[in-house]
């Protein structure tokens, strides 16, 4: 009789989830993980499909936000384990393991030298490699990228290294996002100028806020969490500037506000995705030149370079190859920085060349 009585409870329950995922309302967005959700993907006799079609029906699951929030609870607190979903929240900050792909590193170390190849032996060559918050993470058992590996790469290579690793801390980037946080970047704006031999000029900026920012991280930590508030920092230079984006012909400023109610608020700097952008500012603070080959890291350090040159090209060569970009413009003798995260060197194989 308690087989029995058990065998109908399991039936229940599961046709009942079935019924429940038929007939209520599917939702299009996660507002727990502030991301879309899949739709019901067309029929298609193929393994792709298949894959479409367990997505969905993960993401549209009766009660999926309250059992991943269970789950969550019941990692951090009741298991006491220092990770969720490769998730560690230590102090509120939120970090993400990452092993080390070591053939990704060797792979960004061949764009380099070959992005190098282009240039024109007039152009002083900086790169700046950023540290991703898992490095200020002093925390046992924890999986983070051989940076040593990474760093020790262009130990012999032609170039100005500018390690910014002591200048950082873990406070200057968000709680819920890999990114650094646009008003904490003074001291790095401040030495990186110094390596690049431009003079730093005390600027007054102007604050805006954009409040409860959700990170990159947000969507897969399932559980209460601190959040930020979203800084973007204006000035005279960076206001009047005038600025050219290959995608978006129609956007002229720094900032596009339109995406600060997007899914990604972080796109609000340099309209998020940009493979190319040409910046003139008519009022520098001195004649020179800047080329920028950067990723996302490089969306809220850019504007604070602004008033220092002339012109400023900006290249996020995910999105855009060498042979497009070298018909947009002629090296001569630009200062050439390449800006990008360790995150990008531990996923190259993202890079056009």
């Amino acid at each position: 009789m308690k087989d029995k009585i058990l065998i109908i409870s399991f039936l229940i329950i599961i046709y009942g989830f079935a019924i429940t995922l038929i007939i209520l309302p599917k939702k299009t967005i996660s507002n727990t993980e502030n991301r879309y959700l899949k739709e019901f993907p067309e029929f298609k006799l193929t393994n792709d499909y298949s894959n479409s079609l367990d997505t969905y029906l993960l993401d549209h699951f009766p009660l999926r936000d309250n059992f991943l929030s269970l789950k969550a609870y019941y990692s951090y607190n009741i298991l006491r384990k220092i990770e969720n979903n490769n998730l560690v929240i230590n102090k509120a900050q939120i970090y993400k393991m990452e092993n080390t792909n070591y053939k990704s590193i060797d792979n960004y170390y061949d764009y380099i030298t070959k992005t190098m190849s282009y240039l024109n032996p007039n152009n002083k060559v900086s790169l700046v490699l950023i540290p991703d918050k898992n490095y200020y993470l002093d925390k046992k058992d924890f999986i983070k990228i051989d940076y040593d590996y990474i760093y020790s790469k262009f130990d012999n290579l032609d170039i100005n290294l500018i390690d910014v690793r002591n200048i950082l801390k873990s406070d200057d980037y968000y709680l819920t996002d890999t990114h650094l946080k646009q008003e904490s970047l003074e001291d790095f704006i401040k030495y990186l100028l110094k390596n690049l031999d431009i003079t730093y000029k005390d600027i007054p900026y102007t604050y805006h806020y954009y409040e409860n920012f959700k990170g990159v991280y947000y969507k897969d930590i399932h559980i209460k969490s601190k959040l930020d508030t979203l800084t973007y920092l204006t000035n005279p230079y960076i206001d009047n500037c005038k600025v050219k984006y290959l995608e978006n012909s129609k956007l002229d400023k720094v900032y596009n506000l339109d995406k600060l109610d997007s899914r990604d608020s972080y796109e609000v700097y340099l309209d998020g995705a940009s493979s190319f952008i040409e910046i003139t500012n008519s009022n520098s603070l001195n004649d020179k030149e800047l080329v920028i080959f950067r990723d996302s890291f490089g969306s809220s350090i850019t504007p604070l370079l602004i008033p220092y040159y002339s012109k400023i090209i900006v290249i996020d060569n995910r999105y855009i190859a060498s042979k497009i970009y070298l018909n947009l413009i002629d090296f001569n003798k630009q200062d050439v920085l390449f800006l990008n995260s360790t995150l990008l060197v531990n996923q190259s194989f993202t890079l056009k060349k």
